[in-house]
């Protein structure tokens, strides 16, 4: 049983750097929403008064929420991490075309559930909508802890229970078995749980329901691939949502259950967010519950 786990492991990482990959020039384009959790994330920096030397991008894909790391610290040195060569590569690209910036900058490929990097050697560790593709997320918690430097700070994003909840339930109106084929996302009380097992304190979860829409299931389509989430969401399928046959199918019970009045298509995409601060090994947390602020709204015309 372990070692079918460790292979199925291996096997999802393979695939979602694959599907990140062949989305690396083609990912700012589609990633309206990306780019707006990724701003309101930094937003939760306005509360703190932390001023990091030493900083960790974990799923930097293309450079978008590095870069507004580097404008809030521009003495910070920064390192940004992807699972995906070429993300990497293409943020490497992008910054070099900008204007030089007085804080080191560092890029490099790993997995981040298996960080090549020191113990307690970073001030902040960030991560925007990267979690949700970790085969077992709380690894990647752990490992986000164990680089993390007395005083820091672990803030993160990830997608919730209800993202892309229309697209399952079309998936499984077509076939009752396709309904295990979207990747699981957690809700905000079971990652709350999942961060308090950690050596930290004062954590801090709060969530915002997106709802998108496209004039055809095709463009919904189109815009998953555009990011590399087509496959790296859709367990069981090589060719992620793609296939004419699928399409028809997806098109139909879409029109059927999740079409507005105005003819388009709806789909939900939920943001969970999370902060804790460093706390010593061994030592109680200072209280025991873990916050939970408002949710918010946003609609988006996608493409």
């Amino acid at each position: 049983m372990v070692a079918n786990t460790v292979n199925s492991s291996h096997i999802h990482k393979q695939h979602v750097r694959r599907s990140f990959s062949s989305a690396s020039e083609s990912y700012d384009e589609h990633a309206v929403l990306q780019r707006e959790i990724g701003d309101r994330l930094i937003a939760h920096l306005d509360f703190t008064k932390l001023e990091p030397k030493r900083i960790l991008d974990i799923g930097c894909g293309t450079g978008y929420f590095t870069r507004l790391l580097r404008a809030r610290f521009k003495r910070a040195e920064i390192v940004a991490l992807d699972l995906s060569e070429s993300m990497v590569n293409t943020t490497r690209k992008r910054h070099a075309r900008r204007m030089p910036w007085h804080g080191r900058h560092l890029h490099t490929s790993a997995d981040a559930a298996a960080l090549p990097l020191k113990g307690e050697s970073f001030d902040l560790v960030c991560s925007n909508l990267a979690m949700q593709w970790v085969p077992d997320p709380e690894l990647m918690l752990r490992e986000m802890r164990r680089v993390l430097a007395p005083g820091g700070l672990m803030l993160f994003s990830t997608f919730g229970r209800r993202t892309l909840f229309e697209l399952r339930q079309s998936l499984a109106e077509i076939n009752p078995e396709n309904a295990g084929h979207v990747l699981p996302f957690p809700d905000v009380m079971s990652l709350g749980d999942a961060i308090s097992k950690l050596a930290i304190e004062m954590p801090v979860t709060d969530t915002d329901l997106f709802t998108l829409t496209y004039p055809d299931t095709i463009s919904l389509v189109r815009e998953l691939k555009g990011i590399g989430a087509s496959a790296a969401a859709i367990r069981g399928r090589k060719k992620g949502l793609y296939g004419r046959a699928l399409i028809r199918e997806l098109e139909k019970s879409y029109s059927e259950n999740h079409r507005d009045a105005d003819g388009r298509i709806r789909a939900t995409f939920e943001a969970l967010y999370a902060q804790a601060w460093y706390k010593p090994e061994g030592f109680e947390h200072r209280d025991g519950m873990i916050p939970i602020r408002a949710e918010g709204d946003l609609n988006i015309h996608g493409i």
